[in-house]
């Protein structure tokens, strides 16, 4: 049995940590639950003294640190660990324990997941089993659309979570995604996800391609990146995300033809705008093509633009 080189409650060490985003902060305290007790009324007391805020009881919590708290998307706890690993001078050395673990939780890729619409649940002896399933809300757009959409999804939480200690877990989220994408494919050209993964994998990679406005075929390919955890932060703010996005959709093929999207007349065309997809009710045709493509914007004659604008476009 190993035992610790150190009293972990030491009487006359005491330690705190604090880390705030916003109106979020987290306080780790090398000390016993009474410290943590007085540091929580003293904040209470600061808030409401000072700043005139009310701290909300049932949002700050005291947990031991073994077990983990949820900080911005985060699950935060200390490793208690007596492993050991050999120095580059070979001597054991215990290194793991007592060190900050951030991970991402199964909750909230599953939380994910569902928001998307990307996967359905049953339970089977008592588990939950997940299953992909199409998502019939894309099948209007075009493949490099669909595509586009679940590459920004995918990437979005690994760039989110790349620096969590199980970062590797979040394979789990793509390979649902993965299938998803196969049957809103399938979905939206009535065929089976084998001819769909037939028809667009080339090697080992998944790939649409496109024309853009010059003619040229370029290819757009679904994330193979992995997901090994980042061991720096990089602080460089990329304005222009990395990629390639959707530069030639249906929509453009319409804007360069000229032709209204909704009764194909092809003069005068025009932009008519919402401020919001949710804004919109899905009452008459052409909010339901809106929200159908996920678009904030509808190419429109003159005529379609001013029936839409006075309440009287079927």
């Amino acid at each position: 049995m190993l035992v610790p080189c150190s009293d972990a409650m030491d009487e006359n060490y005491r330690r705190m940590k604090y880390v705030r985003y916003a109106d979020d902060f987290l306080v780790g305290i090398i000390g016993s639950k009474a410290d943590a007790q007085r540091v929580k009324e003293d904040l209470k007391i600061h808030l409401s003294e000072r700043l005139k805020l009310e701290l909300s009881e049932q949002k700050t919590l005291i947990t031991n640190a073994q077990s983990p708290a949820k900080f911005l998307g985060y699950e935060v706890w200390v490793r208690k660990s007596n492993a050991a690993k050999r120095n580059k001078n070979g001597i054991l050395n215990r290194t793991f324990g007592a060190k900050v673990q951030l991970e991402i939780g199964n909750a909230t890729m599953r939380k994910k997941l569902l928001d998307y619409d990307a996967m359905t649940i049953s339970v089977r002896n008592g588990k939950e089993v997940w299953k992909p399933k199409s998502r019939p809300s894309m099948k209007n757009n075009d493949d490099l659309e669909i595509l586009t959409q679940y590459n920004a999804e995918i990437r979005g939480l690994r760039n989110y979570y790349s620096i969590a200690n199980n970062s590797s877990t979040i394979d789990s989220f793509y390979n649902i995604m993965e299938y998803s994408m196969y049957k809103t494919y399938a979905c939206k050209y009535q065929t089976s996800t084998r001819k769909i993964i037939r028809k667009y994998t080339e090697g080992r990679d998944f790939i649409v391609k496109y024309e853009n406005r010059k003619g040229r075929l370029l290819k757009s390919r679904f994330y193979n990146e992995g997901f090994a955890r980042k061991s720096f932060i990089d602080n460089h703010a990329d304005a222009i995300p990395n990629g390639i996005f959707a530069k030639r959709t249906s929509l453009i093929d319409r804007l360069k033809a000229k032709q209204c999207e909704f009764c194909g007349a092809n003069e005068d065309l025009q932009m008519h705008h919402v401020r919001k997809i949710a804004d919109l009710k899905g009452k008459q045709d052409w909010e339901r093509h809106m929200i159908a493509r996920r678009r904030k914007t509808l190419a429109v004659c003159f005529n379609c633009h001013r029936k839409i604008h006075n309440g009287k476009m079927d």
